[in-house]
């Protein structure tokens, strides 16, 4: 009886951990300075900032990125550039998407919009 209960448990056990896939990868918090980083060495986001300063020297890029304890794999902002502490105007707004690329385990720009 203790035989046959011993592997009623070893099979229960096997299928429990065989249920249990591999964890979803941890994708990391975008930063803010990761994020201004990367827009600083985009080229088209930084020809935009200097095509908008000369019309406005106080622009500049802020980006407020969105809570990310769910861990998003891309996160898309629109609205991003301010002048004297105010959203500018449609002439000179600009949006931008970050995605994460797991096989370089970098965050990166897929797209940024003026």
């Amino acid at each position: 009886m203790a035989r046959i209960s011993l592997k009623a448990g070893a099979l229960i056990a096997i299928g429990i951990l065989g249920g249990c896939g591999a964890p979803k990868p941890r994708v990391p918090s975008l930063t803010p300075e990761q994020a201004n980083e990367l827009l600083h060495y985009n080229p088209k986001a930084e020809t935009w900032m200097i095509h908008v300063k000369k019309s406005d020297p106080s622009c500049e890029y802020r980006l407020d990125l969105p809570d990310q304890t769910s861990q998003p794999t891309a996160i898309d902002l629109d609205h991003i550039v301010y002048c004297g502490n105010r959203p500018s105007s449609k002439e000179f707004d600009a949006a931008v998407s970050f995605a994460y690329d797991p096989q370089g385990q970098k965050w990166v720009i897929t797209r940024f919009s003026s």
